[in-house]
């Protein structure tokens, strides 16, 4: 099996390799064969999990969306009465930073995935973003990379601590409110509790191995 070996990222970017954009200390084999493997497990764990996205930034988007929205809509009276009116631009770009964010937080959410020691994530990080801009399969992928996210938060904490159809059902309905509201803090919220989870499940101190080994290859449980 060939042997990886992650070192300090320099500042690259985007063109660094994803182990090296997320996790600065991430090594295939333990560098001291006399330490417990699980501790050195769990060391990669926790420092992946320092790199989960930054929901908190996403919620300040939105509220800055909603302030202006607010400013916008006193400084023109007549959008009350259902005239035509064009967004000011600041505004619409308010809105694009936000659903762009959204995207950027989920492609870095299954990176860190994907790089769990022991864990096959079903689902690429590309993946993961471009199915959202498929029409009507969108609303089922809303359902689904959550379902498999939940999976992981079960398997690393050995346990049905997080119903995967919650977990679908929640990231789905708030994406339906938000198109009706009009405001995208609902799915930040939706995938704040996801990443709390995750987060959750990185920091476990060990990760006892599963009696059938599953990591990640059977089907999502319903």
């Amino acid at each position: 099996m060939k042997q990886l070996s992650y070192v300090l990222p320099s500042k690259r970017g985007l063109t660094q390799r994803l182990s090296h954009r997320y996790s600065s200390c991430l090594r295939s084999e333990n560098p001291n064969p006399s330490v417990d493997p699980r501790l050195h497990e769990a060391s990669q764990a926790r420092d992946l999990a320092q790199h989960l996205p930054k929901i908190w930034i996403g919620y300040l988007l939105c509220v800055a969306t909603f302030i202006d929205e607010a400013i916008v809509v006193s400084n023109h009276p007549e959008i009350v009465s259902g005239q035509l009116f064009i967004p000011p631009l600041h505004l619409f770009l308010l809105a694009f930073l936000s659903g762009v964010y959204w995207l950027v937080c989920i492609h870095k959410l299954h990176v860190i995935l994907s790089l769990v020691p022991g864990w096959q994530h079903p689902i690429s990080p590309a993946r993961a973003v471009w199915f959202h801009f498929i029409p009507v399969y969108n609303l089922y992928w809303l359902y689904k990379w959550p379902r498999e996210c939940a999976n992981f938060v079960n398997w690393r904490m050995q346990g049905a601590v997080l119903q995967p159809r919650n977990a679908g059902l929640l990231m789905a309905g708030s994406y339906v409110l938000c198109v009706l509201l009009g405001s995208l803090i609902l799915v930040f919220f939706a995938l704040s509790f996801v990443v709390a989870w995750i987060r959750r499940a990185l920091n476990m101190p060990f990760r006892l191995p599963p009696a059938g080994g599953d990591s990640g290859n059977t089907p999502t449980v319903v």
